[in-house]
């Protein structure tokens, strides 16, 4: 071996070994940073541990939060919607009043064709009816005392000024005006929830007491007396078999309809401000009664249960 490759092998040897020297730091850095990483990793773990159970207990909280939330809201849907739901026994307090001066009503007939509308209808065993005749001012708070109405009705005159026409003792007329009409269904029982106006020109003083109730119907121009029998037969009937309240409207329009009389748009529905027509039951329906009724607070209770 000459000198020239001697050396060549000499540098050859130099190189490989700083390249070991090289490479084993390399890997004591790798090393190092592996176990660095390593650590980290066992942090994070721990950390992420700590932090799910962390959260399965908030979870737990906040579930219970939920619950609580969801039954008090329950409670107060249910508060809101209680007075819209059937009763056990619907009351309806017929008031007439016909003074002598006035043109003669058939308020006998109405009378007779109501009693016979409910004594038909399927929910008949849960009304009870009562009639007031030659009905004075005073005479209307002394009848919703004595019966505990849920559904007022009067028959008789109306003025175009919204007035009802009552009998003043005499035989004469008394005139109540809408304002009046409202003091006194607002200081009625609370059970009233209904008050049906079937007298002419009835649509202001319907106006005027349907925030004191849930609904009230008037007529908003003149209605006759076949007309006035018809309609008020046919909404009872319906009531009777578990229609809502807009159902039974709807009904004793078509009523009036198919007897040919053209009077179907003279009766005017109102309801009071956050209530729907279609959500106002007055008796329970034989299907309803049959049907599985979970309350709104037992569907929540289901759900979290």
């Amino acid at each position: 071996m000459n000198d020239k490759e001697f050396a060549k092998a000499q540098a050859s040897i130099m190189n490989k070994k700083t390249k070991l020297v090289q490479l084993k730091d390399e890997r004591a850095e790798a090393c190092k940073k592996i176990n660095e990483i390593e650590q980290e990793i066992a942090k994070t773990e721990n950390e992420l541990l700590e932090e799910e159970n962390k959260f399965i207990l908030l979870c737990g909280q906040k579930s219970q939060l939920m619950r609580e939330r969801a039954l008090q809201v329950g409670a107060e849907i249910e508060q809101a919607i209680k007075p819209q739901q059937p009763v056990d026994k619907l009351t309806i307090l017929f008031l007439a009043a016909n003074p002598q001066d006035t043109q003669k009503l058939a308020l006998d007939q109405e009378v007779r064709s109501i009693t016979e509308a409910i004594r038909k209808s399927e929910g008949r065993d849960g009304i009870e009816f009562f009639s007031r005749w030659a009905v004075q001012s005073l005479d209307i708070l002394q009848a919703i005392n004595e019966t505990d109405p849920e559904i007022i009705h009067f028959s008789g005159h109306g003025s175009e000024k919204g007035e009802i026409v009552l009998d003043d003792g005499s035989g004469n007329i008394a005139m109540v005006s809408k304002e009046a009409m409202a003091a006194a269904v607002a200081s009625a029982s609370k059970k009233v929830r209904m008050i049906f106006l079937n007298a002419c020109f009835s649509q202001k003083e319907a106006q005027a007491v349907v925030d004191k109730v849930e609904a009230a119907i008037g007529m908003n121009t003149e209605i006759g007396d076949e007309a006035a029998i018809v309609f008020a037969a046919q909404f009872y009937s319906s009531i009777g078999f578990g229609k809502n309240l807009q159902q039974a409207f709807d009904q004793a329009k078509a009523a009036l309809l198919l007897k040919g009389i053209a009077e179907e748009h003279t009766p005017v529905l109102y309801v009071r401000k956050g209530l729907l027509a279609q959500d106002i039951v007055m008796v329970e329906s034989e299907a309803l009664k049959k049907s599985d009724n979970v309350t709104i607070m037992q569907k929540i209770k289901n759900i979290f249960s």
